[in-house]
Order: C-alpha cells, then structure tokens, then sequence
C-alpha cells in the first residue's frame, strides 16, 4: 500500500492520502516552459544620426508694420479712392472727406493777407516820422501774423482730411462707403506691410544662454505643412518675467510671396551652433508603463525579444532620442508590442512597418 503524504498545518502534521500526493508531485513535473507560436510583428533599426541641437516654441507671426487706419477730423465722406485687398504705396489717397467750408474760410483768409500786409509795412514807415504810434504798428502787425496762422490752420485741416497711406502695405476690407458722416477715431480699413514678418514667441530661462541675435530660426504653420520658413532672431526681451520665468523673443522671417499673414501660430526651432551623434528610434518602439519606458529588441539569432527600459530624449517629427538601453543597429519592434512579453518568439513581417523614418535635417 502506497504512503500517505503529509500535510503540515501550524504545529499538526496531517497525513493526506497518497493519491492527492502523487497528483501535486504529476503537476509540478509536467509544467512546460512558458512557448507559443511565434509573434508576427514589425521591426526596424535603431540609427545612429547626426543631431541638430534646437530649443522649441511656439509664436504667432505679426506684420512688420501694420495699422487700422482712421480720421482724426469729422466729416462727410465725399471719396474713397481704395478697393478691398488692394495693395498701395505710401502716401496714396484713400479717403477724401467733405472741405469745402475749410476752403471757403482758407480763401478770405488768403484775400485779407496782401491787405493787412501793405496795412503793417504803410504803419511802419508813418513810426518814423511821428504820423502814428508804436501801438498801431503792432496792432497791424498782429492781425497779419493772425492772417497768416489762420490760413495755415486752414491748410492743415483741409490736408488731414485727406486720408493717405502711411506706408505701403496691403489694404484689408474696407469700413467706409462715400457720403457716410465719419467720426474721429472710426476705423476705414487696416493696412499690413507684409513683406517680412516677425514671430513672437518666449522661450525659458533655461535657454537663454543659448540664444543671440542672429540666430537661425524655422518655423512651421499648418497652412504649409510641408514648408520650412526660416528667418533669424532680431531682438531679445532684455528682462525676465519674474512670475513665469520666460523670456519674450523676436524673429524675422522674409514674406515676399505674402503667404504668412499677421495672427498666424507657428511651431518654432531655434537652430544651436552644436551638433552631436544620437541614436534615434521610431516613436511607435517606445512603450510607456508605471516604470517608465521600454523597448522591445529583437535577438536574430533566436527570434525572440527581450524588453529593455530606456532613457529617452528629444523629439523630432516620427523620431525620437534614445539616450540609454538601445545601441545603433539594434532591431527594435515598431508595431505588435501589446501581445509580447520578455523572451516571446517572434516573426519580421516585411511590408508592414510603419513609415520609414525621416531624414533629420541638419539646418
């Protein structure tokens, strides 16, 4: 008859019959090694690339001069001399507003001087010899000095109501029609020089040792999301904000061809003078957990993968920096990570990476 097994509990032991024994002893023996089918997944090497050195923001784009143009004379609206969108030059008539008692006024002004001129120059000469007194000389002398202002009022009056370009630029849509009553102050039309544009944006103090004036700049804009505008730093904030600890930025990025208008968001790279080697791996390799960030590499040789934890670094488009745990050339999983596990046999699906990764630009 077969022993019994026996059962420790506390400070008993208990025997147990030797058939649920000998079934313990059958499972434990015949428990396989943890095996499977192999995994189909997707893989592609970790680079090893020449890494442009950037600090990253974002700004919005402003005009290099840009105004909402109005009167500061009131007046009946007798002209507009503009079209929407039109692209004028500086000094060009826009607006022309209601002068004609303005003029009326500057001519019997213009009529008085010769007058009061041949008045002040007859006073003058009658002083000499006792005819009239000094008072009736200044008298004349007055009233042709007051001639004189009074018409030169009346030019500047009649001229400020000519609205005019301040400067060349492009006209937006215009607020005006002809024979509206205009306010002092009441907007007409906006004008933009949008030959060249300044970005705005801030970066950290943290970052400031590594900027200058001059500095080069690219920004991106999602109307043109396959074009890199590049400009250069023009002025740095010489101050920090000492609520948020950032420092306010200016660049200037050419618009010849117009196609950046003032509001615009860009994403901007400020390009540093340093260059290094970095090994970067598509972003899909990166798997994120409670302790931290892996990676799954491919050993060739067995087919299997062994999860790796990793220190990441920069971002760049579909790359991203590995700075510890990947080494360049290593096979690292791109796509079939969530039904791995350390030491899964695996199979390279060709065709079904995912895009191969961009070159990164050195400027």
């Amino acid at each position: 008859m077969a022993a019994a097994g026996l059962l420790l509990i506390g400070p008993t032991i208990v025997a147990l019959p030797s058939a649920f024994a000998d079934e313990a002893k059958s499972t434990e023996a015949q428990a396989p090694a943890a095996t499977g089918p192999a995994i189909d997944v997707a893989a592609a090497a970790a680079q090893q690339v020449d890494w442009q050195e950037k600090v990253s923001s974002i700004g919005v784009a402003e005009a290099e001069q840009g105004v909402n143009i109005s009167g500061s004379e009131a007046g009946i609206v007798t002209d507009v001399e503009f079209d929407s969108g039109q692209t004028v030059k500086a000094g060009q008539p826009l607006v022309q507003l209601d002068t004609s008692k303005e003029e009326a006024n500057l001519k019997t002004a213009l009529a008085q001087i010769p007058a009061a001129k041949v008045d002040l120059d007859r006073k003058k000469k009658l002083v000499v010899t006792g005819a009239v007194g000094q008072s009736d000389v200044d008298q004349a002398q007055a009233r042709y000095d007051s001639l004189v202002a009074q018409s030169a009022s009346l030019k500047a009056t009649i001229e400020r109501r000519l609205l005019v370009a301040p400067f060349g630029g492009v006209l937006g849509i215009r607020r005006v029609n002809k024979g509206q009553y205009l306010q002092p102050g009441d907007a007409v039309v906006s004008l933009q020089d949008l030959s060249i544009m300044r970005m705005r944006f801030l970066i950290g103090q943290k970052d400031y040792a590594k900027i200058q004036i001059g500095q080069t700049i690219e920004a991106r804009f999602d109307s043109y999301p396959d074009q890199v505008f590049k400009g250069k730093i023009s002025a740095i904030e010489p101050s920090v904000k000492y609520t948020s600890g950032i420092i306010p930025i200016q660049a200037e990025i050419p618009n010849s061809d117009q196609k950046l208008l003032p509001g615009m968001y860009g994403s901007i790279d400020i390009l540093l003078p340093t260059q290094s080697k970095k090994v970067v791996v598509p972003q899909s390799a990166v798997s994120f957990n409670l302790y931290g960030e892996s990676i799954y590499v491919v050993d060739e040789t067995t087919m299997t993968v062994k999860q790796v934890t990793v220190v990441t670094g920069a971002r760049r488009g579909n790359l991203v920096v590995v700075e510890q745990g990947v080494n360049a050339g290593d096979k690292v999983v791109v796509a079939g990570q969530l039904r791995l596990s350390n030491g899964s046999k695996v199979n390279l699906v060709e065709g079904e990476t995912l895009p191969e990764m961009t070159t990164v630009p050195l400027q």
